[in-house]
């Protein structure tokens, strides 16, 4: 689970699914759109539906196969008997009816059993698909928050440099300050406006790539609480998470069902040596045109019959084939069972890895509080000390600064570390529209 905690109250933080654009839109909101609207996702969910009936097609070959078949001609006949010349004309046809019933058939039973693993598997590929949809929606989302920050961080910046730039003005006037320190304001204020150009391009990046996911326009979203604590994520040990995905991580969990799968198609090569056995069944019915000797006429004949029976193939000899398939089939398998071992690495690697992503991100979070409070008593100081003299511009310009980039980074390691955990809960095979909401409640509505 997410160690999430809020302190101080935070109105209005509830789920809110609405997509009204006169209110900021949520990151849950969004989430409802983009499973209605993403590309990708929508292809993983018909991929689902084309993978399950997989499972319907092996299964109908355990079930009887019946089958109609007609067939209609036309003849013309011409007798020549006694003399006598006679001209038939006709329409005989012929119908059938055919049942095929599969008794023993191991290929067949091992196939339908392959199916369901294989649903299993398209279940955890979409359940994938999800969550590299969440990820990939929450990524977007907090790029859109950050590109906002930049620019409200250049944005006061450049206030403050224009204010800052002004009192330089006002000084050389009466002659309290230099020159320079209305040069190095303009410098700044300079600078500051082509950085609000690059930002302001950025911003506009970030949000066509959050309208490519949702499939609509995004305006305003809801912000994360500044007073937004960040708690560890429990278990707290990198070993526990490991534990977990090592079990649940969904590519570690495929792993295992195509090494059962690659076991059924061991099994099929080595029921290449068995026989089969078929129940058949068939009604004819024929139409038939005789010659009656005596009469001297052609008469109508029509034949009915009725068969039952077994059909037994026994594979003698294939050329070697067979035994051929077994030992391919076992390499296979010998593939699948290291394939396992490989992805429960992966996965504990993964997982070791997002949990110290998630430590480090917590713990710039609290150096970063820390440095914002220092920064935030330093701009005071500096601008107090230049009031009576003993600091210069460049100082104070230098301080707000300061401020400006220690607040942004701050907003950016909040946003980095709920990331991170989302990350973690998908290495451990937990992620899903849950985690979401947890996360969505941290935002202002």
């Amino acid at each position: 689970m997410l160690g999430l905690a809020i302190a101080g109250s935070l109105a209005g933080a509830q789920e809110g699914l609405t997509t009204d654009h006169s209110s900021p839109q949520n990151l849950l909101a969004l989430f409802n759109l983009a499973k209605q609207n993403d590309p990708a996702f929508r292809a993983a969910a018909s991929q689902l539906q084309a993978d399950l009936e997989t499972e319907n097609q092996a299964f109908s070959a355990l079930l009887p196969n019946v089958n109609f078949g007609a067939r209609i001609e036309k003849q013309d006949n011409t007798y020549d008997a006694f003399g006598m010349s006679i001209d038939a004309s006709r329409n005989p046809g012929t119908y059938s009816l055919v049942l095929n019933q599969a008794l023993f058939r191991p290929q067949a039973w091992e196939t339908y059993k392959q199916s369901q693993l294989s649903g299993e598997v398209a279940k955890l590929s979409f359940q994938q698909a999800e969550q590299d949809l969440v990820l990939r929606l929450t990524r977007a989302y907090f790029d859109l928050l950050a590109a906002q920050d930049d620019l409200a961080s250049i944005d006061d910046q450049k206030a403050a440099i224009t204010e800052q730039l002004a009192l330089a003005k006002a000084n050389f006037e009466v002659g309290n300050a230099t020159v320079t320190d209305q040069q190095e304001a303009q410098a700044r204020f300079d600078l500051t406006v082509a950085q609000e150009l690059a930002a302001r391009n950025q911003l506009a990046q970030r949000r066509l790539q959050i309208e490519t996911i949702v499939g609509m326009p995004v305006n305003e979203l809801a912000a994360l609480a500044p007073s937004t604590q960040l708690s560890a994520p429990a278990p707290n040990t990198a070993e526990a998470w490991a534990e977990q995905a090592r079990n649940n991580n969904l590519r570690t969990q495929q792993a295992r069902l195509a090494r059962l799968i690659a076991q059924g198609e061991s099994n099929k090569a080595k029921y290449g040596h068995l026989p089969t056995l078929d129940l058949t069944a068939q009604m004819v019915e024929t139409e038939q045109q005789i010659f009656d000797g005596n009469s001297g006429r052609p008469f109508d004949l029509g034949v009915d019959s009725t068969t039952i029976g077994l059909v037994m193939n026994i594979p003698i000899f294939s050329g070697g084939a067979t035994q051929s398939q077994v030992r391919q089939q076992a390499a296979l398998l010998e593939k699948a069972m290291n394939n396992v071992e490989l992805a429960s690495r992966n996965a504990t690697q993964a997982a070791k890895s997002a949990f110290l992503g998630v430590q480090t991100s917590l713990a710039q979070v609290n150096a970063l509080e820390t440095a914002l409070a220092s920064s935030e008593l330093a701009l005071r100081s500096n601008k107090t000390a230049y009031e009576i003299g003993i600091r210069i511009n460049v100082d104070v310009l230098n301080a707000q600064q300061q401020f400006n980039a220690t607040q942004r980074d701050l907003s950016k390691a909040k946003y980095s570390s709920l990331i991170n955990m989302l990350e973690l809960q998908a290495v451990a095979g937990q992620l899903n529209a849950e985690s979401l909401k947890q996360i969505n409640q941290l935002l202002l509505q």
